[in-house]
């Protein structure tokens, strides 16, 4: 009887274990968090004192007039978000512009190195400001958005190279194309649901939001969140017409498809550091958003799963772009050039625990079995 009962024991024992591991696992399950990508868009680094700025700025097309202007070392397109911090005092004038008129432009880099304009930029509209007070009249953090792409009128424009068109065999397509005046492509480019299904195709592993429905819109979001050099993005945003952007778009996702490997590399040395397949979004406006730094300098940002760099520092949540994450300089493992930031979960519970974000400007994308230079 008393070695029943023991028997008994045991397996309830048992039974009582078991059922506590279970109830583990469901606790270390159901306490993972995945990041909520709309704190990155929000900037919420720059401090709870922005607050809204009342009347908006409505501007049609071909307006001409004058507004303060800031270099920016690569181009950025209507619809993005660009967070400012002013501070130098050789910029007053521009603070007390900004702060009157809520208007500003951003001026595109020629070519790849920057060091000249190109005489193309994109008008932004502040939305949110915190004025300096009595100790700096001179300061002004604001978050802006970019609204409309502009022209100088009186500089002369430097010649931007224009994408050339690829023919290919679509079937029935050129059999209709051959019967009218017309050459097929002229007809892929007025297809927009053609070209948006393509894109939406090619965006679809990213698991982001609903791509923008109008093809202005979407022209520039995914002149945005694709892995292009400065030469091509300032080609892009030098055309005019929305469905001819589309169209240049498709031909780099085409060319994307097409390579046998799409890699972020290094723009110092050319050492890989990133692939394609690890692009992903770490904020709700896609895998690029602008973030800025306490020295006011404005880098674009494409995040990655992981990434071939080195640490080049200690870690810090100071100012971190992402809340609840730690940053540690990243560098090239190769020459030790300057090409992002890693970031690490501060929780166990946040998911994902790391990720890399890679300057746009220090890096640059290559596609194995062909030039970039050839597109």
């Amino acid at each position: 009887m008393d070695l029943d009962e023991n028997s008994l024991d045991s397996e309830s024992l048992q039974r009582v274990s078991a059922s506590e591991e279970v109830d583990d696992e469901q606790t270390t399950s159901e306490d993972e968090q995945d990041f909520d990508i709309s704190l990155a868009a929000s900037h919420s680094y720059m401090g709870g004192g922005l607050s809204s700025v009342r009347g908006r700025v409505v501007l049609e097309a071909g307006w001409e007039g004058r507004v303060p202007v800031v270099a920016h070392h690569g181009a950025v397109f209507p619809g993005e978000t660009v967070p400012m911090l002013v501070s130098n005092a050789h910029d007053a004038a521009i603070v007390q512009k900004i702060k009157d008129d809520k208007l500003f432009g951003l001026l595109c880099p020629d070519g790849d190195n920057g060091a000249a304009v190109s005489g193309y930029g994109a008008l932004c509209e502040v939305y949110e400001a915190a004025l300096g007070g009595a100790a700096e009249p001179a300061a002004l953090s604001f978050k802006a958005r970019a609204t409309h792409r502009f022209r100088f009128c009186h500089m002369p424009k430097s010649s931007v190279p224009i994408h050339l068109y690829a023919r290919s065999r679509r079937g029935l397509r050129y059999v209709d194309a051959a019967l009218t005046a017309w050459p097929a492509f002229v007809y892929d480019m007025f297809d927009y649901e053609r070209m948006r299904n393509i894109i939406k195709a090619y965006f679809d592993t990213l698991m982001l939001d609903a791509l923008p429905e109008g093809a202005v819109s979407l022209s520039y979001w995914v002149a945005s969140n694709l892995t292009l050099g400065a030469r091509d993005r300032l080609a892009l945003f030098a055309v005019d017409d929305a469905l001819l952007r589309l169209h240049l778009e498709v031909r780099f996702i085409t060319q994307f498809s097409r390579a046998q490997k799409c890699a972020l590399c290094c723009g110092s040395c050319g050492g890989e550091v990133a692939q394609r397949e690890h692009v992903f979004p770490m904020s709700s406006h896609g895998v690029h958003s602008n973030y800025t730094n306490p020295g006011g300098y404005v880098h674009g940002v494409v995040t990655v799963t992981r990434a071939r760099a080195a640490p080049g520092g200690p870690p810090s949540a100071d100012y971190s772009w992402f809340p609840g994450y730690s940053w540690t300089v990243a560098l090239c493992r190769d020459c030790r050039a300057h090409v992002g930031w890693r970031f690490d979960a501060i929780k166990r519970s946040l998911r994902p625990q790391q990720f890399y974000g890679l300057c746009r400007n220090y890096v640059q994308p290559r596609h194995h079995d062909q030039d970039l230079a050839d597109y």
